[in-house]
């Protein structure tokens, strides 16, 4: 058996162009994101027995990020995420490590912001979540492989 090496989900980025694949800018202050596939189940049932059937795939990308003004170049801040859900942007997006080794799995794809919410609590750092809406299928790359 090899070596097992945990990954931490700090080393996990989401980066998005909004040009189509060609250059990511990384989602800037990030503080979650997530990849989220789900299947819905169509319920088959008959006087023959139970049965249950995979019905539509589907797969989102919610993350969570503090809003910062004055993002570097090569950063994509709410004001960006603002302009391409306003303008229905079809974007590309690679979720993974920024610098993958050996072993490690990154997930492209693309899609578009579905959703995007801002934040300004009292006492909190003024803060963002959206979620990018994947169309078709996601290409998983293993680095190494």
């Amino acid at each position: 058996m090899g070596l097992r090496r945990q990954i931490s989900g700090i080393d996990v980025l989401l980066q998005i162009d909004p040009l189509g694949g060609i250059a990511y800018d990384l989602v800037v202050c990030l503080t979650s994101n997530s990849l989220e596939r789900t299947t819905t189940v169509i319920d088959a049932a008959s006087k023959c027995g139970p049965e249950k059937l995979p019905g539509v795939r589907s797969i989102q990308i919610p993350f969570a990020f503090n809003d910062v003004l004055d993002a570097n170049s090569g950063e994509i801040s709410e004001s960006d995420l603002h302009d391409l859900w306003q303008n229905q942007t079809i974007i590309s997006f690679k979720y993974g490590k920024l610098t993958p080794e050996a072993g490690d799995v990154t997930y492209t794809g693309k899609g578009f912001i579905s959703d995007l919410k801002s934040l300004a609590a009292q006492n909190a750092a003024s803060a963002s979540t959206a979620t990018i809406e994947v169309q078709g299928d996601v290409t998983q790359v293993k680095t190494g492989s």
